[in-house]
């Protein structure tokens, strides 16, 4: 067995990089895609933020939390859970 040897001490680390499918432009296997971070807080999760999605499919748009993003299914015509307000994290009813 080779073992390798610990990393200097003060080693650089790695920035950290946002989740993939947070990006605007990320299209989950159901046809949701991010269009942008809305930046408001979440009403289901804590310590999450809103992001805009739209379905590929009827052009939807609706907010969903970070966390749920990866599996979500489209509330117009997928039933899929209702979506978060859309809103601005400083002015909220911007979106609405």
């Amino acid at each position: 067995m080779k073992l390798s040897p610990p990393p200097p001490r003060g080693a650089a680390i790695a920035p950290r990089r946002y989740a993939e499918t947070t990006t605007p432009g990320f299209t989950n296997p159901n046809g949701q895609t991010v269009i942008a971070s809305t930046g408001a807080p979440s009403t289901t999760r804590d310590r999450q933020c809103i992001y805009h999605l739209r379905c590929t499919r009827c052009r939807h748009d609706y907010g969903c939390n970070g966390l749920d993003i990866k599996g979500r299914l489209c509330p117009s015509c997928q039933r899929g859970a209702e979506g978060e307000p859309l809103r601005d994290g400083n002015q909220p009813g911007l979106f609405e």
